[in-house]
């Protein structure tokens, strides 16, 4: 399997918190990267984030006779 980050190499894993038992996962072995079923469930239960807030070209910029710089 590839990292979703940087597209190295994923190893299994067994994931412990105190109390808790282990579970199975992945870890990048470039990035470090780790994942398991309940990351990847949060990942899925919400939007894409936006990764480009460029202007869309052809659209106005500020008004004309505006300056931002005082």
């Amino acid at each position: 399997m590839q990292c979703l980050r940087c597209q190295g190499l994923l190893i299994a894993v067994q994931m412990r918190d105190m109390g808790q038992p282990p579970v199975s996962g992945w870890r990048c072995l470039l990035c470090g990267a780790t994942t398991d079923p309940g990351i990847e469930a949060n990942r899925a239960s919400h939007d894409q984030p936006i990764r480009n807030r460029a202007r869309v070209p052809g659209t106005p910029t500020a008004k004309p006779g505006i300056s931002r710089v005082r």
